[in-house]
């Protein structure tokens, strides 16, 4: 009866091993996938990282519970009702995160000034391409929360691309047409504990 015992754990830990070795892991897939993900964006960054303007720009530690809608909306209320703003702090916090949706409690997220990037029509125009690229990356995503930005990326890179003879032309933000997203209801991800 011993004999037997033996052979039967040998067997199926033949069996383990042989199964384990031979399927290739779901979270080596993920992992792969997400360090393609952080590549694009990370290459998208550099390309545009010189058109962004960091003078007053802020700091912000990133609590539990918080989206980057949420906190875009913190920092430029009245000017991005919708939150779809927050590429503007990914590029100035690319040194910390790659991929918006994990960002996660203590990282140190720098807020560039609203005014200085997107209202000032000749730097805006020149973030337009950046915000046209953010888009080609957010294809390659198949998240809830990406499905739910990519149409509005590719509306603030054409507002923001739009020749406009007055200075004071209101930025894609502001459009009443935009229907605002509650951060509680959206489908972005929320920042997770560490």
């Amino acid at each position: 009866m011993k004999k037997i015992v033996i052979a039967l754990l040998a067997l199926a830990t033949t069996f383990a091993m042989i199964s384990c070795s031979s399927t290739p892991s779901t979270m080596d897939e993920g992992a792969a996938k997400q360090a393609a993900i952080n590549q694009s964006f990370d290459k998208v960054y550099g390309a545009h990282a010189s058109s962004l303007i960091l003078d007053g720009a802020q700091t912000y530690t990133v609590k539990k519970g918080d989206t980057l809608t949420a906190i875009t909306k913190k920092f430029y209320a009245g000017k991005d009702e919708n939150g779809y703003y927050f590429p503007l702090i990914m590029l100035a916090s690319r040194n910390v995160v790659s991929d918006p949706e994990l960002i996660t409690p203590g990282m140190k997220l720098t807020i560039p000034d609203f005014d200085k990037n997107i209202s000032d029509r000749t730097n805006g125009k020149k973030l337009s391409a950046y915000f046209k690229d953010l888009t080609g990356v957010y294809k390659q995503k198949d998240t809830p929360a990406a499905a739910d930005i990519l149409p509005h990326l590719v509306e603030i890179s054409e507002e923001l691309a739009k020749d406009s003879a007055s200075e004071s032309s209101t930025p894609a933000a502001e459009s009443s047409e935009k229907p605002s997203v509650d951060p509680k209801t959206s489908t972005e991800p929320m920042a997770m504990p560490s």
